[in-house]
């Protein structure tokens, strides 16, 4: 691989263009030129072959020439280094196999993690080894793609940034559990233009044991996939976390309502997205008896949403049970800051609701393979191997919450909300509007519900501290 490398250096780079022009003091040499590409066009293969190239400044901005070049630049990657990122599609069979592979693809070898870093820069996100999905983080350039291509658009918004490990809970669950699924990830890539936008950054707690141990994650925030035409206009929104086969449904719900409405303005598009959006809201209505019928409940009104006083800001104790999977993560973090958490209202209902639909969870190969590979060890194989088990079965049964309640209490008010809009919703009112009503983390609070004025924690501030940063 190094003599290729070498080889293309010498018939692509040909020009060295020199950094800023300085002037050496007498009796010193004047600093080496750093070489970087060409400024001519090079061809994606020539790139995707000097993105691992040893000199760090070829390598970069080989790197940032792909990234620049879109899916395409991306699919020369993959091309040049099949081994190292072998599509999960082609392995569905061979689980274990699979399993393996993308361990030691996640925490193995040099040349290996150095495949993944440049793979992860050039997707526009972190894990992206075993998706392979391409992410616009402009969305005017999102929109371009879109109306060359034909194909809506699925935009991310998140806390915190989707390269960073510790983006929001919600979006790492995202990048472990649905977009490695071959359903999804064939789907987003084929019918979808992706992008992706931080809604503000993501809050991260640390407990330092103060001899070199620390415990650091995310807290409070979550996550929606907003479905666009290629003018940017809202089709739908998928809030939170939801089971890989619930996400593919409504993408492509949302997919075939993108068509409908290509090209439609005024009352014809009203009626097209009232109809959608009329029978969305009647259909969940309908699962919802049979949901009741089926653990022996008599049909009723489904649970209203969390409610919060008039004039307050959310606490994050009244988010944290909206999302429960990175409830579980934050629960402890969020007591040991005073903030008591909500109980869920109708818990004993959406238990068993839950455990009736545990077992329709299925995580793929891949999502599989990155849980073993990030969960904590404890240095006893058989522990461990007891320890990811339950894990697993706990992120099962979360899951299965999660996607009841995203899909019967959000997304059923953002079908009504769609409903009455008409096609006129403006994706930053709808934003604002998902993220203060129905998230109850609203931009109008910084601290994100974590300020607690009337607990008392004996620190000056409650331990709240502001610092001014360049």
């Amino acid at each position: 691989m190094r003599r290729n490398v070498q080889s293309l250096l010498g018939a692509l780079l040909l020009l060295t263009v020199p950094g800023p022009h300085v002037t050496a003091c007498a009796g010193e040499p004047a600093s080496a030129p750093t070489p970087v590409l060409s400024a001519r066009a090079l061809d994606l293969p020539a790139l995707a072959a000097l993105a691992l190239a040893d000199d760090p400044a070829v390598a970069a901005d080989a790197r940032r020439r792909l990234r620049a070049a879109g899916p395409a630049g991306l699919t020369a990657f993959l091309a040049a280094h099949t081994p190292a990122t072998a599509p999960a599609q082609a392995q569905a069979a061979d689980q274990d196999g699979l399993l393996a592979r993308m361990i030691r693809l996640s925490s193995g070898t040099g040349a290996d993690l150095r495949v993944q870093t440049a793979l992860d820069e050039i997707c526009g996100q972190k894990d992206c080894a075993a998706a392979r999905l391409y992410w616009y983080t402009d969305l005017e350039l999102a929109k371009d793609a879109a109306r060359a291509s034909g194909k809506p658009i699925v935009s991310l918004r998140l806390l915190g940034d989707l390269t960073d490990e510790l983006s929001c809970a919600n979006s790492r669950f995202f990048r472990a559990l649905l977009y490695p699924d071959p359903a999804v990830a064939a789907l987003l890539r084929e019918q979808f233009i992706l992008h992706w936008q931080s809604e503000r950054p993501a809050p991260k707690i640390t407990i330092d044991y103060g001899d070199g141990r620390s415990v650091v994650t995310t807290i409070t925030g979550n996550s929606v996939h907003y479905v666009l035409d290629a003018t940017g206009r809202p089709i739908d929104a998928l809030p939170g976390l939801i089971q890989p086969k619930v996400f593919v449904d409504g993408l492509l719900r949302a997919a075939a309502l993108a068509r409908a409405t290509a090209g439609l303005t005024g009352e014809p598009l009203a009626e097209v997205m009232r109809r959608h959006h009329g029978d969305r809201v009647s259909a969940l209505a309908r699962a919802w008896d049979d949901e009741l019928t089926a653990i022996g409940q008599s049909p009723r009104r489904q649970p209203a949403p969390i409610a919060v006083a008039v004039g307050k800001a959310p606490r994050a104790g009244q988010a944290a049970p909206i999302a429960a999977s990175k409830m579980a993560i934050e629960a402890p973090m969020l007591g040991s800051l005073g903030e008591p958490v909500e109980q869920l209202s109708d818990a004993e209902l959406w238990d068993r609701l839950a455990a009736r639909h545990e077992r329709d969870v299925a995580f793929s190969g891949p999502s599989l393979a990155m849980l073993e590979q990030q969960q904590w060890r404890s240095g006893s194989r058989e522990q461990d191997a007891a320890d990811l088990a339950q894990a697993i079965a706990s992120l099962r049964r979360a899951v299965a919450l999660d996607t009841l309640r995203n899909e019967f209490e959000l997304h059923r008010q953002i079908h009504q909300r769609l409903l009455v809009g008409g096609g006129t919703e403006d994706l930053a009112a709808l934003n604002a509007w998902i993220y203060g009503s129905l998230f109850l983390t609203p931009r109008s609070d910084p601290w994100l519900g974590l300020a607690a004025p009337t607990i008392y924690s004996g620190l000056p501030g409650g331990g709240r501290r502001t610092e001014s940063r360049i």
